[in-house]
């Protein structure tokens, strides 16, 4: 299967590893639809459209641009009747999933909560949002030691996701580990001070570097930006 058909399918990390071996692919469009996901997941809607915003043509091949702001208003909305418009989308699925999760919490639905969760990660095992949600769930349901199990699973995914050390702060006190309790709530403290960044990049089995950021892309825009300083610099050395 060809690279690019991946990225359509939103297989992103085989068309990413298959990218850093050296085949053929739209590394650009690949980037920018792995920023939006990075943004999905942290439920930064704002910033997800600003990346649309900024580089949807980049990604028009593969999305729908106006569909995805809808999608993202259904989101911010908790509108179930529309979130299910968008749960086999192979880019919004697994965000639809965990709102759909959130709207059956409101709606006091905890075994419907958690099969949303779960289908949110069968589609993308690093939403640790919809991790966090689980180990909510079990630390609800008393089970302290599954809960814990599954925040240090998000801490792994991301270590600087503020909600997950401050709820398995709460579940070491439940526990009786003060110390380890006090430790993870002051991280969720400061990390709650500091503001939001991307979460670290899955790294990919065998491949040496990580995928760049679009801006040192070979088909990205900034080698336009430094051609334009460039002549304006040229044309002012010539001015007598």
């Amino acid at each position: 299967m060809e690279v690019n058909r991946l990225i359509e399918l939103g297989r992103y990390e085989e068309a990413r590893s298959r990218i850093l071996a050296g085949e053929e692919g739209d590394a650009d469009g690949l980037a920018v639809l792995l920023e939006l996901r990075d943004w999905l997941r942290l439920k930064e809607y704002d910033r997800a459209l600003k990346v649309l915003e900024q580089d949807g043509d980049l990604v028009q091949g593969y999305l729908d641009v106006v569909q995805v702001k809808a999608a993202i208003q259904a989101f911010e909305a908790e509108d179930e009747q529309q979130i299910r418009a968008y749960l086999g989308h192979p880019h919004l699925g697994a965000e639809a999933w965990a709102v759909l999760g959130l709207v059956y919490i409101s709606q006091g639905d905890r075994v419907q909560a958690r099969q949303a969760f779960e289908a949110a990660l069968q589609t993308d095992p690093r939403h640790f949002r919809a991790r966090t949600n689980l180990a909510n769930l079990a630390l609800e349901a008393g089970q302290i030691d599954e809960a814990i199990r599954l925040y240090q699973e998000v801490l792994r995914l991301n270590p600087d996701y503020a909600l997950a050390h401050h709820n398995l702060g709460a579940a070491y006190r439940k526990k009786g580990q003060i110390d380890k309790a006090v430790y993870h709530i002051k991280q969720g403290q400061r990390l709650q001070m500091r503001p939001v960044t991307r979460p670290p990049r899955a790294p990919t089995p065998g491949a040496p570097l990580p995928m760049p950021e679009r801006r040192f892309l070979l088909g990205g825009r900034w080698w336009l930006w430094l051609l334009v300083l460039g002549l304006v610099l040229w044309l002012v050395g010539r001015r007598p």
